[in-house]
């Protein structure tokens, strides 16, 4: 019997405002977001589902966890993928179905299934060894899945595994692999390249096919955080050529708040996005502050593709506007480690869903926990 989890959500507690001129202007480019003070109001998203896998859940005898990334299908059901690294477990991605009552504020999750990644050659990773980090996951033309790695950082380059985005077919083989700006690849991890452990978390796929990706932490090069609230990040969003898999732009998305990082990107269309932020380091037994933003990509939005260091390439940023921040406990529930996020099915009255999900690092005092707001927002959503 395939596992089948489900839970009822609190009462939601917030009044709703519909602004929808300030988000005409984000969709025109008229947000000036070069002043990160001035953060434009958004229309809200609103809690209908909560639930979660409990911890001990196995599926085929293999501990289910590590949720980093989650993508729906065209049919209706969704792709999970499992940030393990191969410590004693294959990397694995997994098929689910996800339903919703939002009148009496349910959802249920069902694991129908899991898939081992494999090699070009279509020979498992193993599993006593860090190979690759899955984080991220986007379901691509027929039943290919394109998903991202954070890699291995060692100061052996024999040793080192770069950060990767690859396609792969429906049994998990690697097809081909993505061509990387040098921003999301590791080079010395102290002054120049990615961050260890903090590169792709976050992927799109537009609705002309065009992959996105932005880092989890900016290159060192670009400027680190310093801990303070008060610190603006330069993170970089770039396109890819689905076809060649190569870079076509990128673009300056800037995060306020130096503990923030970037955990996971959805694409509403090629010039707008949904992203999670959330802080880290993180205390799992009290939660986890993260937010939901609305960016764009505006007409005086500048490239950086060609730039080397932000420091020093003077750049227009993308759009930004926080639809909604969550403290460690939201609603009467603690928040956990948001890093997936998906379109759900749209509403009777009209309101698209979102379905967001937290990666419990496969510790007890995490779960694995999902939860689903309704936008009231037509002119940005996506029909089914």
């Amino acid at each position: 019997m395939r596992p089948d989890f489900g839970h009822e959500a609190g009462e939601q507690m917030m009044t709703r405002k519909t602004i929808r001129g300030v988000v005409a202007m984000l969709a025109a480019g008229f947000v000036q977001a070069s002043s990160m003070a001035e953060q434009a109001k958004a229309p809200e998203l609103t809690l209908i589902g909560m639930t979660a896998i409990p911890h001990d859940t196995r599926l085929q005898g293999i501990a289910v966890g590590g949720l980093s990334g989650l993508d729906r299908l065209p049919g209706g059901d969704y792709l999970a993928i499992s940030d393990d690294k191969g410590d004693g477990r294959p990397p694995r991605f997994y098929r689910l179905s996800i339903t919703l009552d939002p009148v009496r504020h349910r959802m249920r999750v069902r694991l129908n299934g899991q898939v081992s990644l494999r090699d070009a050659h279509g020979t498992p990773f193993p599993t006593d060894r860090s190979v690759v980090d899955p984080e991220a996951i986007r379901h691509a033309r027929g039943n290919n899945v394109y998903w991202s790695s954070e890699g291995t950082w060692s100061a052996d380059p024999a040793r080192r595994v770069q950060p990767a985005i690859y396609e792969s077919d429906a049994t998990g083989r690697i097809l081909r692999r993505f061509s990387l700006p040098a921003a999301y690849l590791y080079d010395d991890n102290r002054t120049l390249g990615a961050v260890s452990n903090g590169v792709i978390e976050g992927l799109a796929v537009g609705p002309q096919g065009t992959v996105y990706a932005i880092n989890e932490a900016p290159a060192y090069q670009d400027g680190q955080a310093d801990g303070e609230s008060n610190t603006v990040m330069r993170h970089r969003l770039t396109s890819f050529d689905p076809k060649s898999g190569k870079p076509l732009h990128q673009y300056l998305y800037e995060v306020p708040g130096g503990r923030y990082s970037v955990s996971e990107l959805l694409a509403i269309d090629d010039r707008h996005f949904l992203s999670i932020e959330r802080i880290l380091p993180f205390d799992a037994r009290k939660g986890v502050m993260a937010r939901i933003v609305l960016s764009g990509i505006a007409d005086r939005t500048t490239d950086i593709l060609s730039c080397p260091a932000l420091t020093s390439c003077p750049a227009a940023p993308m759009t930004r506007a926080v639809l909604l921040d969550l403290p460690e406990r939201y609603q009467g529930r603690k928040i956990d480690n948001l890093e997936g996020m998906a379109w759900g099915p749209r509403l009777r009255d009209g309101r698209r869903t979102l379905i967001v999900e937290a990666d419990d690092n496969f510790s007890k005092a995490e779960e694995s926990q999902f939860l689903a707001f309704a936008w009231r927002n037509p002119m940005f959503g996506p029909g089914d």
